[in-house]
């Protein structure tokens, strides 16, 4: 169990560095040239289509961030034998340029959905509704990491299915932090 955590923490640890680094990029307000919505203030029923959280800057940061961290991970990972054997990505086949730029993707995408139908229930940027609604906050991403996860590297069913439990509740825990730091609005 506790082998199968490392190698959790570890695989995610580029896109984790990365969405913690976009916190520090919101917060400071970094790169503002980037920061027009994604849905180019296009609307749905007369409601926004992702709102104004869903900018070019998540999608830019998010991706360059989990390269550049997917690249200290590789070396990190290649100069270090004990964590050799926690590994669970395919650099024999995919590049670190590879797997942040779909650690980065997956993440962003993984958020859209779930702004989406936010905003077609009436449910401000930044807020939830209910305990599920907070629970699919912090899982939306996390799944669709997951998933590339599966096809791109040698994660198994059981590093989904934990990965769901474990990811959700580091998320919260991380989101926790940031709310403390000042780094985040809310605490969940």
């Amino acid at each position: 169990m506790i082998k199968l955590i490392l190698e959790l923490l570890l695989v995610a640890s580029p896109v984790i560095l990365a969405a913690i680094f976009h916190m520090f990029v919101v917060r400071y307000d970094w790169a503002r040239i980037t920061t027009y919505p994604l849905d180019h203030k296009l609307t749905f029923r007369s409601k926004r289509i992702f709102g104004k959280n869903k900018t070019y800057r998540g999608v830019i940061v998010m991706i360059l961030a989990s390269i550049a961290f997917t690249y200290i991970y590789k070396f990190i990972l290649f100069n270090s034998s004990g964590v050799q054997a926690l590994n669970l990505l395919d650099f024999d086949n995919y590049s670190p340029l590879v797997y942040g730029a779909l650690f980065g993707l997956a993440y962003v995408i993984g958020e859209l959905p779930n702004s989406f139908a936010k905003r077609q229930l009436g449910i401000t940027e930044g807020k939830s509704a209910s305990f599920a609604q907070r629970l699919i906050d912090q899982l939306d991403s996390v799944i669709v990491v997951l998933i590339v996860l599966l096809a791109f590297s040698n994660f198994t069913w059981r590093h989904f299915w934990f990965g769901i439990v474990f990811y959700g509740l580091l998320h919260l825990v991380i989101n926790y932090l940031l709310y403390l730091l000042n780094l985040r609005k809310e605490p969940y």
